[in-house]
Parts: structure tokens; C-alpha cells; sequence
């Protein structure tokens, strides 16, 4: 009498637990909203990430409806077509998402790791309330895409890597709207509730860099779908060393008992005859090294500079060497080991820093590469634009991708002690005047911070916001307008 309903129990917890476990969602991105953008980002409560920003790009847009089609159909939400199960993707390092997004509505659902590419499993829910048209139909609330500009940013912003494809939803474009003139939004439109699950492609991490960040917006406009906290599990190669140049010795092998021996030759040679030994040959040495020059010149008059050359790995945090180069020619050398990805900071008194990267990742051993490196002469009254310096939205707080920037800024104070300089904050022309200012002034303020605590003299930097008093471009879409947000330096004295 109890059997059947006790089956039928079973059967439908087991039933809810197959459910439940097909399509995990991975840590939920939680922690405020930041939105750091290719130089300087401006407040985000200026611009707030209303979704009704967005308008239906099938009503505003010409044709747009039709290129682009609501997620239901041509970008279905469905889970099972983008699949965050790492049986779907062979030879892929499948682990759970981590990270904290811009926006509250994405979740880090999984980051894999193939051969080729760095995917994240994203997953996009439409958090807006609904709303309707005057005959009482949903409108859409918002329009999504992915910018083909986006990138990781690893090493302390020292290595950055490209995006090249982006599945489940349209890359982002904007558009001149015909009838009011303005800038908007192409892609695909969701409405309230809608989830849409998507997967982005970025070239692969070096081996060994676990932690990075993904910069996908540079708008005052849009929602920005920045992932600030990334890490997956990337243990570095070893890295091969090379082998002793001197030939192995033959090794002694043991002699044959004296009964055992021939006679010895008659003639005039005399004596007794040894053991032949084995000709047993020596393998050569296989070649791990990759030898790097070039020349450093004045990038202005083509005359050589005598330099510093730091170098390390791309998951180091600390220079494992350096070079010099000569004084009279301007030559420099490195011995690399292959198979490995280096990053460079070149360094001279007068001259500003630059930096590079060495892939040797698929560099055989023996071959030689020729890199030269043009310095820039620094003068008095130069201003330097810091192209990769990132803040929380709306705060002044600096983002680890910002370092490696900086600390070339350290680098020429350091070589250069008569140096002082003043640090410049810009945002854009839209936005509140006053909020803008302010937020430029406290951004340069914790750019000065950094220097202080890197070992610089506070009396050596000194600071100014200009807000939006200052653009290089008053009209344009925002990405035209992106260079208005900037910190540069000014040199005072040399």
C-alpha cells in the first residue's frame, strides 16, 4: 500500500536534482560597480546605469529590429545551446566562475582555458522593471552587445589580451539615429527578466598568470560589463635550462679479468694492450637559448642611448635580470630561455620609459630575434598622457591594472632626481561640471599616493583636476570622446 507513493517520491526528487545540477551558475559577481575605461573613466553617478537608457533599437533604429532580432530567436536563452559543462568543450580546463562585475546583473558562470583561447561563460539578467507602450504592450528595456574592443589585463596590467569572438549575443556597434541625430546602441534588445547565457573568447593567458581583470567598456552611456577579480587555476611551465656545453665523459667501464685478456702484440709496440673501449658517442646539446638584440636610440635623432634593460617573466612580479646597453653603439643583448613570455622595461636618464613584451612561447631554441627600441627625450614643458591607468566608477580608487603604468612614472623620477612633475585629471564633456571636477582632482590625489609610497618625494608632484574644462573632442560618438578621460603628467623641471 506504501510502495507506490514512496516510488513516486523518490522518482521526483531524483527528477529535481538532475534539474537543479545540469546548468550550474557557477559564484554570483557580487561588490559595487566599477567601470574603468582605456584611460581615464568618469563618474559613473553622473551616468547612471539605468537601463531605460537603452532604447528599443527596433523603434529608434532603422532596420536594426531585423539585423538584430530579440533573444528569443536568434540568440536563444536557452542553456543547453551554450552549454557551461566542460563534456561540451574537449581538452578544456572547465572552473567554476569567479570575479566581481560592474553590473549586478552578470554572473561568472565558468572560465575555461583551452590551447588557443581564455572563455568566459557569462550569464545576463534583464534586472529592469517592466514597462509598456500606450496600448499596453512590453517595450524592451534594454539593448545588449559585446565591445570588440574589450581585453584582459593581467600581470599588474603588464600583459594584456585581445578579444576575437564573442557567442550567444551580437558584438556592440553604435549608431546615428535618423531622426534625433544622437548616438545609440545596436544589438540585441531584452526585456524585463529575459536571461541570456553567452560565452566570450579572448586570446589564452600566458601559463603561470592566474589572476586578471576583463575591460569591456569605454561609455559614459551604457551599462559597462567590466569583471574586476578573475582568477583560474594556470600553473606556469617549468623553465628549461640550458645544458652544460662541456661533452659528457665517457664513463669507466669495468675492465675484463687479466685471464680473459688476448695476447699481447708481438712487434715492436710492446706492452700489454687495454680493453677496447665501447665507442659509445655524445649527444649533442639540445639548444634552449634565445638570443635577443637590438639597438636603443634617441627616437628624435637616431643616436645611441646607453640604457637599462629590466626583464622578467609575465607571471613574475619582481625583474629576474638586466642589461645594459653600450654607450657607443647603443647594442644590447639577452640570453632567454625558449618557450617562455618576458616582459621589458627600458630605462634611461632623460628619456622615457617604455616597456615590450618577448614571446618566446613558440620560439625554437638557437634562433635570434632583433628588437630595437626608439626612447623618447624628455623636455620642460612636455605633457605625457598615462594611456592605462583605471579607477573604480565614481571613485578615486586605483585598479591593479594601473601599476605597471605607474611604475614607469617611478622609473624616470627615479632616474632623473631633478625631475618634478604635475599630475593633470580630465574627464569627458558630459556629466555634471562640478562632480567632474572633483573626481578628476581626487583621482590625480591617489595617482600622487602611489608614487609617495613607491618612494617618490611628495614635493616632487604636484596635482590639478581640469574635470571637463579641457577636451581634445567636444563631439564625436563616446568612443570618439574616450581620449577627454585621461591623466597625463606635465614636466616642471629636468
Amino acid at each position: 500500500m506504501w510502495q507506490r507513493p514512496l516510488v513516486f517520491i523518490f522518482l521526483t526528487s531524483l527528477l529535481a536534482s538532475c534539474m537543479s545540477g545540469s546548468y550550474p551558475s557557477g559564484s554570483p559577481s557580487g561588490g559595487g560597480q566599477s567601470s574603468p575605461d582605456d584611460t581615464y573613466p568618469s563618474t559613473g553617478s553622473t551616468y547612471p546605469n539605468s537601463r531605460r537608457q537603452y532604447p528599443d533599437s527596433r523603434s529608434q533604429t532603422p532596420n536594426s529590429g531585423s539585423q538584430y532580432p530579440n533573444s528569443r530567436s536568434q540568440y536563444p536563452n536557452s542553456r543547453s545551446q551554450y552549454p557551461n559543462s566542460g563534456n561540451s568543450y574537449p581538452n578544456v580546463n572547465n572552473q567554476t566562475g569567479s570575479g566581481r562585475s560592474a553590473d549586478p546583473g552578470i554572473t561568472v558562470n565558468s572560465i575555461r582555458l583551452t590551447q588557443e583561447y581564455t572563455i568566459l561563460d557569462l550569464t545576463y539578467i534583464d534586472r529592469s522593471k517592466p514597462r509598456k507602450d500606450q496600448n499596453g504592450r512590453p517595450l524592451s528595456t534594454n539593448t545588449i552587445g559585446f565591445d570588440p574592443n574589450a581585453y584582459l589585463v593581467s600581470a599588474n596590467g603588464a600583459r594584456t589580451f585581445g578579444f576575437v569572438k564573442v557567442e550567444g549575443i551580437p558584438v556592440k556597434r553604435e549608431q546615428v539615429d535618423r531622426n534625433t541625430g544622437k548616438s545609440v546602441l545596436v544589438g540585441m534588445t531584452t526585456f524585463p527578466g529575459d536571461q541570456v547565457t553567452f560565452s566570450l573568447y579572448f586570446q589564452r593567458l600566458d601559463r603561470g598568470l592566474e589572476n586578471f581583470d576583463l575591460f569591456e567598456c569605454v561609455s559614459d552611456q551604457y551599462t559597462c560589463w567590466n569583471i574586476y577579480n578573475l582568477h583560474v587555476n594556470n600553473p606556469a611551465d617549468d623553465v628549461v635550462y640550458s645544458p652544460p656545453t662541456t661533452p659528457r665523459p665517457v664513463p669507466n667501464l669495468p675492465r675484463k679479468p687479466t685471464s680473459q685478456l688476448p695476447p699481447a702484440p708481438t712487434g715492436n709496440s710492446g706492452g700489454e694492450m687495454e680493453t677496447p673501449k665501447p665507442n659509445i658517442p655524445t649527444p649533442a646539446p639540445v639548444a634552449t637559448i634565445v638570443t635577443v638584440s637590438g639597438i636603443v636610440s634617441d627616437a628624435k635623432n637616431r643616436r645611441p642611448v646607453t640604457a637599462t634593460i629590466d626583464y622578467q617573466l609575465s607571471a613574475s612580479k619582481q625583474a629576474i635580470d638586466s642589461v645594459q646597453s653600450f654607450a657607443s653603439t647603443g647594442a644590447y643583448r639577452m640570453s632567454l630561455n625558449k618557450g617562455q613570455v618576458y616582459t621589458y622595461v627600458v630605462s634611461a636618464r632623460g628619456y622615457q620609459s617604455t616597456s615590450g613584451v618577448l614571446d618566446l612561447s613558440k620560439t625554437a631554441g638557437g634562433q635570434k630575434l632583433t628588437r630595437d627600441i626608439a626612447l623618447t627625450p624628455l623636455a620642460v614643458g612636455d605633457k605625457v598622457t598615462l594611456k592605462n591607468v583605471y579607477f573604480e566608477m565614481s571613485k578615486s580608487d586605483l585598479l591593479s591594472a594601473s601599476f605597471a603604468e605607474l611604475d614607469k612614472l617611478v622609473g624616470m623620477m627615479q632616474d632623473n632626481p631633478n625631475m618634478t612633475i604635475r599630475l593633470e585629471g580630465h574627464t569627458d564633456v558630459i556629466g555634471d561640471h562640478d562632480k567632474n571636477l572633483q573626481l578628476s582632482q581626487d583621482r590625480v590625489i591617489a595617482c600622487q599616493r602611489y608614487l609617495v609610497q613607491k618612494g617618490i618625494s611628495i614635493d616632487r608632484i604636484q596635482t590639478i583636476g581640469y574635470g571637463d574644462t579641457r577636451p581634445i573632442l567636444t563631439k564625436g560618438t563616446d568612443e570618439d570622446r574616450k581620449i577627454n578621460r585621461r591623466v597625463e603628467f606635465a614636466i616642471l623641471t629636468l
